[in-house]
């Protein structure tokens, strides 16, 4: 009767590499472009989420339908002035949720000349006019209309910190 149970037991221990291998490899046979022509700023309003997220720099992305798992590619890295500055880095990874896109890897905020990494961007359900971005432990509050336009991507967001630093020292 032991060896029976201990069998019992080990086996779905055995089976644990193959099952995990083979939903690995599902994932990433399902992660593809849409083949229907669907952009990357066609799809973020599926989600409830604003297609201005993402500057118009995007050459390619991939989406997992399965388990929301996305990739999108930049021409290059850029620069976008929002209420904040943003830098995107040249790869954009996360998931996308309804109303939120988690595990958000490639988009930093400056804030007081520090970079910070977004975490996860999200918004109220139903819709409001705000949407939150988390920023390590802070979630701020921003108004949604400044996401509703594609933004052009500036590829050096230094000039616009000079910029903005000068003409705010001799306006004083």
């Amino acid at each position: 009767m032991l060896p029976s149970l201990f069998a019992f037991l080990l086996f779905p221990l055995l089976l644990l590499p193959f099952a995990t291998c083979n939903h690995q490899s599902q994932a990433a046979a399902s992660s593809h472009p849409p083949s229907n022509g669907t952009t990357v700023y066609d799809l973020l309003p599926l989600y409830g989420l604003p297609p201005g997220l993402l500057p118009d720099t995007v050459t390619s992305f991939s989406f997992s339908e399965e388990d929301g798992q996305f990739v999108v590619n930049l021409s290059g890295p850029c620069y976008v002035e929002f209420e904040y500055l943003v830098y995107y880095k040249p790869q954009i990874t996360g998931v996308v949720r309804y109303g939120i896109v988690s595990q958000l890897k490639g988009i930093q905020v400056r804030r007081f000349l520090v970079w910070f990494d977004v975490d996860a961007i999200k918004v109220d359900l139903p819709s409001s006019d705000y949407i939150y971005f988390d920023v390590g432990w802070v979630t701020k509050k921003l108004s949604a209309d400044q996401f509703m336009t594609i933004h052009s991507c500036r590829s050096n967001g230094l000039i616009d910190v000079v910029t903005n630093a000068t003409t705010s020292w001799f306006s004083v």
